[in-house]
């Protein structure tokens, strides 16, 4: 019936995925790990179904070192993927997340950020996926009964996470972890990530008006 057909994707909300070499993975992995039980033992007491994060300075710890220039690289590809000019930035916070058995993060953002991370060392099964919300509530006000999920039209989006992956996605995008429903604890290092002087390198106009003598500035 028609010469061509095209969908448009407009306005789409990317979520950067990168896998480290298995054998990196592994072995900074394995370091992490050991190093997390270390200075985080004994576990706080927790509730039924409650998790927690360490303190958000891990990126300022000699230790985690090995892991840094995987961040720096994931960060730097996401930045060209935006065309985002201004290029100095720096990591505001970077934290582990524990869940055990039962535990789960509600859905949430990560205010004053550009960009956040997460990077996975321990997902046991049942407990290997991070949830990416619409941030569009009014697109699903009508919802027509579906021959199968896409993405065109689903309000949650689940991302598979396993141990070696590192996930980036805008900070305004909201997003949660289901319950843990596995027999170990499920780790990630979580990372927040913001331009340097973002007012004074941005909030200038970006358009350019006429001088005195009638030129184009």
């Amino acid at each position: 019936m028609f010469a061509k057909t095209a969908a448009f994707p407009l306005f789409a909300t990317p979520v950067w995925g990168f896998d480290l070499p298995a054998d990196k993975a592994l072995d900074i992995n394995g370091r992490l790990l050991v190093l997390l039980e270390r200075w985080f033992t004994p576990r706080p007491a927790l509730k039924p179904g409650e998790t927690w994060q360490t303190t958000h300075d891990l990126h300022q710890r000699p230790e985690f070192a090995p892991l840094l220039p995987f961040v720096r690289g994931s960060v730097e590809a996401t930045l060209d993927a935006l065309a985002v000019r201004e290029r100095a930035w720096t990591i505001t916070g970077c934290w582990a997340n524990i869940n055990p058995a039962g535990g789960f993060h509600p859905p949430h953002i990560h205010p004053n950020n550009l960009i956040s991370g997460v990077y996975y060392l321990q997902t046991p099964p049942n407990a290997d996926a991070i949830s990416f919300h619409d941030p569009r509530p009014q697109a699903h006000l009508i919802q027509p009964v579906a021959t199968k999920g896409v993405p065109e039209t689903q309000s949650e989006i689940e991302v598979e996470a396993k141990p070696g992956r590192m996930l980036l996605f805008p900070s305004w995008l909201r997003h949660s972890v289901r319950p843990n429903y596995g027999n170990q604890e499920r780790i990630s290092i979580s990372f927040n990530v913001m331009l340097d002087d973002y007012a004074a390198r941005n909030s200038a106009p970006m358009w350019k008006g006429f001088r005195e003598d009638g030129t184009r500035a």
